[in-house]
């Protein structure tokens, strides 16, 4: 019996939270004029003036991935044609003994880590340090010696023909 009370109380309350939520709603404004009013006012079309475009909104997205540059490694510039490269390295030219046609240009390319140079009968490449090249063309034939004169022990030779 008290099960069938409970049961009766909680439909009652059911019953009245709809009643309530229904009374408390608000009517629609009714589209017919209050009486006295002299009749109906029909709707008029007012004009809108346009008014100035807003800007499109452009969301800017911004990486959050976080990477490791990669570091830069040496390229070597391109030989002209025709021309002979010769490598000091560990206190040597390689190769030491280089053969070119006239009109021909060496290419002397440090590629140790020690300070040298190249010196000729008549011409000197001053100080190269290391990854520093340098041009010379030979117009004349003959056999030319050359040596470092920072390292007295390093000579090559080269023969233009």
């Amino acid at each position: 019996m008290v099960a069938w009370l409970i049961r009766f109380l909680l439909g009652l309350a059911v019953v009245a939270v709809i009643v309530l939520a229904i009374g408390s709603r608000q009517t629609p404004q009714s589209a017919t004029p209050p009486a006295g009013s002299g009749g109906s006012v029909p709707p008029t079309d007012v004009p809108v003036a346009p008014g100035p475009t807003r800007e499109p909104f452009v969301e800017r997205v911004v990486s959050r991935v976080a990477r490791e540059t990669q570091a830069p490694y040496p390229t070597s510039t391109p030989l002209p044609n025709g021309a002979a490269l010769v490598s000091i390295v560990d206190f040597g030219y390689l190769p030491g003994v280089v053969r070119i046609h006239v009109g021909q240009t060496v290419v002397w390319r440090n590629d140790g880590r020690e300070e040298h140079d190249v010196t000729g009968a008549d011409w000197h490449s001053g100080p190269m340090e290391p990854t520093v090249d340098y041009r010379q063309t030979f117009g004349v034939p003959g056999e030319f010696r050359f040596r470092c004169s920072i390292h007295p022990d390093m000579v090559g030779t080269l023969i233009v023909d």
